[in-house]
């Protein structure tokens, strides 16, 4: 007699099922990009960077986005020396709620304003990726299932 399980797994889909696992992480990364408080043209910028590859076993996430780094490492608190080159005011929301406007300058720098008061990473992408393995776990057994009962009808 044959073993039933090792026929029931060669005919499966696998490269299906990591395809629809590919979609389905890249809308649960993207979905949370929106729900994060970038500019629009930055949730644009960093869904197009974003590439999962599909390999024979497994899902390979990449980005070539500078702006994921601080996302999935955190944030240092720094001085925010970039705003030198800002041509315009920069606009600043104060605790109370009031909007204000501020330049920053090389004087303004040294007197040790501009500090930036870090950010703590976030596991977003990490999420993503066990909710995608539970999403392939389920579709594999899924799979699975169908095939054992295509063969024993045979």
């Amino acid at each position: 007699m044959r073993p039933l399980l090792p026929d029931a797994v060669k005919d499966s889909d696998i490269e299906g099922i990591l395809k629809k696992s590919k979609r389905e992480l890249l809308r649960r990364i993207k979905a949370k990009l929106t729900q994060a408080t970038f500019s629009k043209r930055a949730k644009v910028a960093l869904a197009k960077s974003l590439q999962i590859e599909v390999k024979p076993s497994s899902l390979v996430v990449t980005t070539d986005h500078p702006a994921f780094r601080p996302l999935t490492e955190g944030q240092k608190p720094g001085q925010m020396k970039w705003l030198l080159k800002a041509k315009r005011p920069i606009p600043i929301v104060t605790d109370e709620g009031k909007l204000i406007f501020r330049s920053a300058t090389s004087k303004s720098m040294e007197n040790g304003h501009w500090i930036h008061p870090g950010r703590p990473s976030d596991d977003f992408v990490e999420k993503a990726k066990k909710e995608s393995r539970k999403f392939l776990k389920q579709k594999f057994e899924k799979e699975l299932r169908k095939k054992i009962a295509a063969s024993v009808t045979k």
